[in-house]
């Protein structure tokens, strides 16, 4: 505890009960003697701290200015003031202790003596407060006092648990951030738990439980897991996943193949072959699949048909149930129509027997003179061939061409030893369609093959096109010598394997970053193979043809159901 200490300088300044004798009362500061000292000249009592204080600026008496000045301590003197009755510094506050001089130390510096005197906080907050109101104070007032965190339990000074540890409190209750509701809260009031969890329906949680709380809370915004790209609260995940999602997995309900929802319903459902669909000429047959739709129509009662005289000049069309009616009532015109076509196929006979006559005399005339025929004819027939192809590539610009299309690739022994990848100019699948470009690779797959990739391409009609890309097309390395012995594989768009980044629509560059093809579209061993009437590489030099479409999806079109070609397509 703090003890009150007198000063050092002067007399007591304390109120005495009763007063002093003017013995006692030093003649310097006029207040009783502390520590008193008798004067030898005068006999007058001093303060020592007065008496010091008047030496050093003389030597003299400070009294009676006697130079013959001796003192020596007073203990008689000292006992007596020490004996007298004072009151208590703190009277004018409202304490009424009084007691002898040599007590008010104790009282003023004791816990349980003066309430009023001004002390110090134990807690060393730094404030300064009446005794009596130390207690409270410490006990609820002050920032520094100490206290057990009624979460976590831990102890620490007031204003460090209520202050900085509330904030990192890893117990310290927060509200759910999406205000999910606990089912719980009406009966933890109804227990009265210690820990005081505000009385509300949204769900608390501990600081260290959040986390894991939201990978739980019913009401958290998470994405799909199918990767649909929709945002949801987790309550409705399952039901999404289960019933909405277009990238769910379903069965298509006709032909049973799996897939995703989006695929089933949408462009599946454009080719399934067991689709039931409505006879155009809405017969009795009412629903018939897609793959059997052709066949009907040749057995359809109501298809509008020819008659079968037709080819001998009878024009009339009817249905085919009326086909039968048709010929029965008019057999005497049939007769009439075929009589007058027989007599001209007999005409016709004649004159081309006569032609047959002439062909056999000059196909004589020609086998007589084969071995007459030079070398250089062939090579003649060759070289025209050759210039006729380079014709036609030159012609090719980019961008305003349509299948088909020749691409004329040259210094091919330079790009192959190069391994060079080169691309074609662009060009469309057809009038306002794909716009699209080759990349031939020489060296292609481990310097044993040849490698050809199509390339999807930006284009202006892309708004009116339906993609992904589905279709299919012919490829051809052309025989540079012949008509004949073409190299041809098909590029099939068709297949439910091709993905997107291969078939869908280009945005972010002019060309499509990968291509779809073949990697071994013909073998190096058979490009260079040279035969008479067989030679695709010709002067460091290929044509390749891209032919029209064999199908093209257009937009808004049904499709055409061409069959799948069975080959094994790569990307590059």
């Amino acid at each position: 505890m703090a003890f009150v200490i007198p000063s050092p300088i002067g007399g007591y300044e304390h109120k005495f009960v009763s007063t002093l004798p003017d013995s006692l009362v030093c003649k310097l500061c006029i207040h009783p003697c502390r520590n008193p000292y008798l004067s030898g000249c005068c006999g007058h009592n001093f303060c020592k701290s007065c008496l010091d204080n008047a030496r050093r600026a003389s030597v003299d008496c400070p009294y009676c200015q006697n130079k013959e000045f001796t003192t020596f301590l007073n203990k008689l003197s000292d006992r007596e003031i020490r004996s007298l009755h004072v009151m208590c510094t703190n009277k004018e506050r409202g304490c009424e202790w009084q007691g002898e001089l040599n007590d008010i130390n104790n009282h003023l510096g004791n816990s349980d003596g003066c309430q009023f005197e001004d002390v110090k906080c134990s807690n060393e907050c730094g404030k300064m407060l009446q005794r009596q109101h130390l207690a409270i104070h410490v006990d609820t007032e002050c920032p520094c006092y100490k206290v057990d965190c009624q979460y976590c339990q831990i102890r620490g000074d007031h204003w460090f648990i209520e202050g900085e540890h509330k904030e990192q409190c890893p117990k310290f209750p927060l509200p759910c951030p999406n205000n999910c509701i606990d089912n719980c809260s009406s009966s933890r009031r109804r227990k009265r738990r210690a820990k005081p969890y505000p009385s509300t329906e949204v769900k608390y949680v501990p600081r260290e439980d959040m986390e894991s709380h939201k990978k739980e809370c019913p009401l958290e915004s998470v994405e799909c897991s199918l990767r649909c790209s929709k945002s949801l609260q987790r309550q409705f995940l399952t039901s999404h996943v289960q019933t909405k999602c277009p990238r769910r997995k379903v069965d298509c309900h006709y032909c049973h193949i799996a897939g995703e929802h989006q695929y089933i319903d949408g462009e599946h459902k454009e080719l399934c072959p067991k689709l039931p669909l409505l006879c155009p000429n809405e017969c009795e047959v009412r629903s018939v699949c897609r793959e059997d739709m052709e066949a009907h129509m040749t057995e359809c009662p109501l298809e509008m048909v020819q008659c079968e005289y037709h080819n001998v000049g009878c024009e009339e069309r009817m249905t085919r149930k009326d086909l039968e009616k048709h010929e029965e009532e008019n057999i005497r015109e049939h007769l009439t129509m075929t009589k007058s076509e027989l007599s001209g196929t007999k005409s016709q006979l004649a004159t081309a027997l006569k032609q047959i006559d002439t062909l056999m005399i000059t196909t004589q005339a020609l086998i007589s003179q084969k071995h007459t025929m030079t070398s250089s004819d062939a090579f003649v027939s060759v070289a025209v061939r050759s210039v006729k192809l380079s014709a036609i590539a030159s012609r090719i610009k980019s961008g305003d061409q349509n299948c088909p299309i020749i691409v004329k690739v040259t210094e091919f022994s330079t790009k192959k030893n190069n391994e060079i990848q080169w691309y074609s100019d662009s060009f469309f699948s057809h009038e306002k369609g794909y716009k699209m470009c080759l990349r031939v690779d020489a060296a292609g797959d481990v310097d044993t093959n040849l490698s050809v990739f199509l390339f999807i391409m930006k284009s202006p009609h892309d708004d009116e096109l339906t993609w992904p890309l589905r279709g299919k097309f012919n490829l051809k390395l052309l025989n540079q010598i012949s008509d004949t012995e073409h190299h041809s594989k098909t590029m099939d768009y068709l297949l439910d394997k091709v993905p997107d980044q291969y078939a869908g629509r280009v945005t972010d560059s002019d060309r499509a970053k990968n291509g779809w093809g073949y990697t071994q579209f013909i073998s190096h061993k058979e490009l260079h193979k040279v035969t008479p009437l067989c030679q695709y590489l010709k002067d460091d030099c290929i044509f390749l043809q891209m032919c029209c479409p064999l199908q093209i999806l257009r937009k808004m079109e049904p499709s055409i159901g061409a069959p799948s070609m069975g080959l094994t397509l790569k990307s590059g």
